[in-house]
């Protein structure tokens, strides 16, 4: 059924008087959201959409992100959610990839210049505009009978390629998703006050800011910025925030900026996701606060926490167990199981896996063995049942749960002169993961600590900041192999053990 009937009509009717969104010192209870919703529907209907037309979304985390999404649902068309942290040749792409008929975004934002250049229509959209943009519509709309298979989202993700690949899930997944993630799994519950450092546009963030509250009626506190620790802690403080979800790294973050543990006084629950939480982190943040950190393993393909561990049976360091009713096994080259403690690829079945890329049969038909399962990239192996994540099979990797395409690094540090040579890979900080630059230099040019600062500076102009390097290191010449190809795990190796 069509997923925002089921949680606006069949959900949230039953507790139309709590408070669905606080972003920004504006709340909208859930019958305020039902209505904006179905306003939204009107609106793009009187815009000439129709159901199944594709509607890019391009804005921070606000009621009004909120809104478009489901409204748009309610009127049987699929939402393309886009980071709102790229360019506009990223946006272009997108739109390239998905052809969507309207593209909403913030004032501003690169994504309407993208769509003015693409020749789609655009939608100016944020919460200071919603009203008025809304003032004239209908609040009341039949919503589209969408199949359970019909496309609902198409997310996307770099993955290995360094490409864009679009994942459509289907309305089917949303109603299922926040059913085993935050019902079962998480326990969330209509008192809860749900805070995630993963933005909307990022599976983890859709899961526990969008999809849970609306399943059991909690609240969603959404800030529109970028994450920062002191930011945060105001936020989990002045709200009573009860369920966080963040990352391994932002973990760490906040320990170093918590002076007053009783600012978290309010939290319940707290889990990472997104990468693999090191076991420093996790008994540093038990020690510091009390409390010990759920974690949670997913991907963009299955929208769903797949793997997971809660206080009760953590075993530090790793991943967890399989969450029902998904199934984990670890297989060989040749897509066989492998015994237990055996290192070997990590793969999943279960009902909200993606059918498929997007327009994309070949990387569709990699992702899959020949029975059905998923092939999610990363190395692993399993113990009595207990899962460990050990690391990607590819060079692809992630800073601050978003993945980096080496390549598009390395294009951005070899235009600058001074460049001659370069690999990018990703860098050991303490239990962290950083972009790392290997630079070979031009005649010329001499090794310091300036220049090291003028890459960084000349690579973020041209990046998303989340892929800017945050470190260089120099070398007389890279590791090659008898094709020619950079050996980027010999690089990895010697710049961490480089004093």
């Amino acid at each position: 059924m069509n997923m925002a009937a089921f949680f606006l009509l069949e959900k949230a009717g039953q507790w139309p008087e709590r408070i669905a969104i606080r972003c920004r010192g504006r709340g909208v209870t859930y019958a305020e959201l039902i209505a904006q919703a179905m306003g939204m529907a009107n609106l793009l209907r009187s815009r000439g959409l129709q159901p199944g037309d594709r509607v890019m979304v391009a804005m921070t985390d606000c009621i009004a992100t909120h809104t478009i999404i489901l409204g748009a649902s309610l009127a049987g068309m699929v939402i393309v959610l886009a980071n709102d942290r790229l360019l506009i040749e990223d946006y272009a792409e997108y739109c390239h990839l998905s052809r969507p008929r309207l593209v909403v975004a913030t004032p501003g934002h690169a994504a309407l210049s993208a769509a003015a250049a693409s020749g789609v229509p655009s939608l100016i959209l944020d919460d200071d505009c919603l009203e008025e943009t809304l003032a004239e519509q209908p609040t009341e709309y039949t919503p589209h009978p969408a199949a359970d298979d019909d496309d609902w989202i198409i997310l996307f993700t770099s993955g290995t390629t360094g490409h864009p690949k679009g994942i459509p899930h289907s309305h089917h997944h949303a109603c299922l998703i926040p059913r085993s993630s935050g019902r079962d799994f998480l326990g969330l519950t209509g008192d809860d006050i749900v805070l995630c450092s993963a933005k909307v546009f990022h599976a983890y963030g859709s899961i526990l800011t969008l999809l849970s509250p609306l399943l059991v009626g909690a609240t969603a506190i959404l800030d529109p910025f970028k994450p920062t620790p002191e930011t945060t802690l105001r936020l989990i403080e002045t709200e009573r925030v009860t369920v966080f979800g963040t990352t391994p790294v932002f973990c760490s973050m906040l320990l170093m900026a918590l002076t007053d543990k009783t600012r978290l006084g309010s939290l319940r629950l707290c889990m990472t996701a997104g990468e693999a939480l090191p076991e420093g982190i996790f008994l540093s943040w038990k020690e510091t606060t009390g409390q010990e950190l759920w974690q949670g393993y997913g991907s963009t393909e299955t929208m769903s926490f797949v793997i997971g561990s809660r206080p009760s049976d953590i075993v530090p360091g790793t991943a967890g167990c399989a969450i029902a009713p998904y199934e984990v096994v670890i297989l060989d080259d040749n897509h066989r199981p492998v015994a237990d403690g055996i290192p070997g690829q990590l793969a999943l079945r279960g009902p909200s896996i993606m059918r498929g890329y997007l327009d994309a049969p070949e990387w569709t038909a990699r992702a899959f063995t020949k029975d059905g399962w998923y092939l999610t990239g990363d190395m692993g192996l399993v113990e009595n049942g207990i899962y460990t994540v050990l690391g990607r099979t590819d060079d692809m990797f992630k800073a601050g749960g978003l993945w980096v395409s080496p390549t598009r690094v390395e294009n951005a540090l070899l235009s600058h002169p001074a460049v001659a040579q370069c690999a990018v890979t990703g860098g050991a900080a303490g239990p962290f993961t950083l972009v790392r630059g290997h630079v070979v230099l031009a005649a010329g040019h001499e090794p310091s600590e300036a220049l090291k600062a003028d890459l960084c500076n000349h690579a973020r102009s041209s990046l998303p900041d989340f892929m800017a390097p945050a470190e260089i290191v120099f070398h007389p010449d890279l590791p090659l192999t008898a094709s020619g190809k950079v050996q980027r795990y010999k690089l990895r190796q010697s710049a961490n053990t480089t004093p």
